[in-house]
């Protein structure tokens, strides 16, 4: 709890003090030990650890992602509705961090001697769980960052304070994975084969989330309670129908675009996230320590280039920012790959060829950072054009839908590497140096080239997106404007 007489800062229409932008940073680091479980090594555990079909595992997280894509713009509203004492979204944030972690620990321990369908069955249903209790979490606590502050500069920061914390829990989680349950042993020399030690990783890494986000909760809860009720009671009634507001939604230019790049560029991270442990350990032929470092390399590339962020938005304005940033960091990663499909990059052997992965991996962070801080920030802006529009406040809803593509396009670039997988018939359990170069060929032209031009293609959608800086302080007057008219 942030101690009586501690300055927590000015809420919504100012600057916030550092020790609020840390407390609600913090709630990202469970998020970021979770996305490091689940997107890293739950693939790569169930298709060559447990023997589950490739189809089928990406079927599985298909199915999982999309029912908890649905149930984001449902929670994200559900918590712009609620009036409890301690705010609109901390008891979301309280509620679930206990089943995230029994869900982890489900995930990790599937029973021994089951067919491919019950492994499926039981896939699908701890993974639906484990989203679904992220989702009651992630989604309110977004939609916090958005209602502290109107100011078009301070959203940045509190981005990046939220992006920070979040690479901060997959350091963390990586860490302790490749150094702790995955170290080489007599039984097996590449750790992550290694099927005893997944559940007490899982169990670590339930812990570590309760830890983060109830210290969070508990350190934004004061703040909350003294944030103002928008929209007023007398107003809430006036509010189009959930059905309305996301046609409403989707008039808007700018969250069509929005919509629309997130959801390329999310399937496009869903297919590289699911096969990478699969291309360092196979086709690069990386130890797990060496993968370890290339993991590194990136989340530091995140944390170095997030103070970038908010002074190259400020410079040359956020779409703008927010577009080179994922083209550079998507070209940046892609790189290695293709020029060793051309015969350009040293081989898997060469000693170069580590030292040139850390520095694509710190590369495709040091860039990508920037559309990853800035994203948070463009839909709140949305949030206030629909506002200036509609005369109604959904944060919530916003964040609801910008989850929900990015589940929805994860699980379909999870499902498609899965598919892939069999389609090349790579082989399972099997150990680094033994898969025919032909299905590690097709693995590199999937995860590299194919993907880039998805990316990048869908990354001319974002060109009728509108909201400029200029625009935004024009909304924010009038909306300052009405509320002050109204008395609200």
């Amino acid at each position: 709890m942030v101690p009586q007489g501690m300055d927590i800062g000015t809420a919504r229409s100012g600057t916030l003090s550092r020790a609020t932008k840390l407390f609600y940073g913090l709630g990202e680091a469970g998020e970021g030990v979770k996305t490091a479980a689940l997107e890293i090594f739950l693939f790569f555990y169930y298709v060559q650890v447990v023997g589950l079909s490739g189809t089928l595992t990406g079927i599985a997280l298909f199915i999982a992602l999309l029912v908890d894509g649905i149930t984001d713009p449902w929670v994200g509203g559900w918590s712009d509705r609620t009036r409890t004492r301690f705010g609109r979204r901390h008891p979301f944030l309280y509620a679930a961090p206990v089943p995230l972690a029994a869900a982890l620990l489900g995930l990790f321990m599937p029973p021994t001697m089951w067919s491919q369908i019950g492994l499926f069955v039981w896939l699908t249903g701890f993974a639906i769980a484990a989203r679904v209790a992220m989702t009651l979490y992630f989604i309110p606590h977004m939609a916090l960052g958005a209602e502290l502050s109107h100011d078009f500069h301070e959203r940045v920061s509190i981005g990046g304070y939220r992006v920070f914390f979040g690479y901060i829990g997959r350091i963390i989680a990586l860490g302790l994975a490749f150094s702790v349950f995955f170290v080489a042993s007599n039984a097996y020399p590449n750790g992550q084969l290694n099927p005893a030690a997944y559940p007490i990783f899982a169990l670590t890494c339930g812990g570590l989330v309760i830890l983060f986000v109830i210290t969070s909760a508990l350190g934004t809860q004061r703040l909350a309670m003294r944030l103002p009720d928008v929209p007023a009671a007398e107003g809430l009634a006036r509010q189009p129908s959930f059905a309305g507001t996301i046609t409403n939604a989707a008039i808007s230019p700018s969250f069509r675009a929005l919509f629309i790049a997130l959801l390329i560029m999310y399937t496009y991270n869903g297919v590289q996230g699911a096969l990478a442990l699969h291309m360092n350990t196979y086709y690069w032929l990386l130890t797990p320590t060496q993968i370890q470092f290339v993991f590194y390399a990136t989340l530091l590339g995140y944390l170095i280039g997030i103070p970038v962020a908010r002074p190259l938005a400020n410079r040359i304005d956020k779409k703008a920012a927010y577009m080179w940033g994922i083209a550079g960091s998507c070209i940046s990663g892609s790189t290695p790959t293709i020029l060793s499909l051309l015969g350009l990059f040293p081989s898997a052997d060469n000693p170069a060829t580590f030292p040139l992965l850390v520095l694509s991996g710190f590369l495709v962070g040091s860039i990508g950072t920037i559309p990853v801080v800035l994203a948070a920030a463009m839909l709140a802006d949305v949030a206030d054009e629909y506002e200036d529009r509609h005369e109604g406040r959904f944060e919530g809803l916003f964040f609801g839908a910008n989850a929900f593509c990015r589940k929805a396009s994860l699980g379909l670039g999870g499902a498609a590497a899965g598919i892939v997988i069999d389609l090349i018939r790579f082989p399972v359990k099997a150990e680094p140096g033994t898969v025919p170069d032909e299905a590690l060929i097709r693995l590199a032209i999937t995860y590299g080239p194919v993907m880039l031009l998805v990316l990048l293609a869908g990354l001319a959608m974002m060109i009728p997106y509108d909201l400029s800086r200029t625009r935004h302080a024009d909304i924010l007057k009038r909306i300052e404007a009405r509320r002050a008219g109204s008395g609200g």
